[in-house]
């Protein structure tokens, strides 16, 4: 369990000019920087997300008032534009990668990281997560495509990269009992959800809640998540993911079936 609340912020794209596809969640290098001084200003300490793991299992070291700073995806201005300000502010931050995203592009067009760069971010002291293959809804998926997604990209990235992969994030935040059970299985030690809630004590190691960065975010609101006023549970949250976990199975299978919705 998380014992203390905890914000864990997820960032994706970083950019002046992102595509259609990703602009929501797009922040640009100077609106990063604003949200950097924030944690300062606020008496946070960064950790990755595998020191916090090992901060509430009693393996490591954990400070008061600890804060995580987390990316998805792999986009290229990871390293181009977050990590010249991570520098400057001293952040360690926990950057999930979609490995058959590497050496290509997005959906909308973005440019992703390499595996050059890929390395590069390692080698700068950022934790490398696995965020599967190719970005799948898991819960939606058989247990050997699961099993393919979870254990695959974190094979890979251990091979290409020479580092150990120790947390997952599940894309788009959705998981389930099954889900979870094959994240530990393939060796991981921490997964991360979504939820949009600070992570707390409803939280376990394979379900780290995280609070959305996205493009129209005001400073005030990540000054409060940092400040500890953001809720760290919401309100009939299991049966909301139910009903949504309902909802996608019946849209996908009237999508195979020729339907429109």
């Amino acid at each position: 369990m998380i014992a203390v609340p905890v914000p864990v912020l997820l960032y994706h794209c970083v950019s002046p000019d992102p595509s259609s596809w990703i602009a929501p969640f797009t922040v640009t290098a100077h609106c990063l920087d604003r949200h950097l001084a924030l944690i300062g200003t606020a008496g946070r300490t960064p950790v990755t997300v595998s020191q916090l793991r090992d901060g509430l299992s009693g393996a490591g070291p954990l400070p008061t008032r600890p804060v995580v700073v987390t990316f998805d995806d792999g986009f290229a201005d990871t390293l181009t534009a977050a990590a010249p300000v991570l520098h400057r502010h001293h952040v360690r931050s926990t950057i999930y990668l979609t490995t058959g995203f590497i050496d290509g592009v997005s959906p909308g067009g973005d440019r992703m990281l390499d595996w050059a760069q890929a390395r590069e971010l390692a080698d700068r002291g950022h934790e490398i997560g696995a965020h599967s293959v190719t970005h799948p809804q898991l819960d939606q998926l058989s247990r050997a495509r699961a099993r393919h997604e979870i254990q695959s990209s974190r094979e890979m990235l251990q091979e290409r990269l020479d580092v150990l992969v120790r947390s997952f994030a599940y894309p788009h935040g959705y998981s389930s009992p099954a889900v979870r059970r094959q994240v530990m299985e393939a060796g991981y030690d921490s997964a991360c959800s979504v939820k949009n809630v600070v992570s707390g004590a409803s939280d376990t190691p394979f379900s780290i809640s995280r609070l959305t960065v996205t493009a129209d975010l005001s400073d005030d609101t990540v000054r409060r998540w940092l400040d500890g006023s953001a809720p760290t549970r919401r309100r009939d949250e299991r049966l909301l993911t139910k009903g949504w976990r309902s909802y996608r199975r019946l849209r996908h299978i009237a999508t195979l079936s020729g339907g429109r919705s």
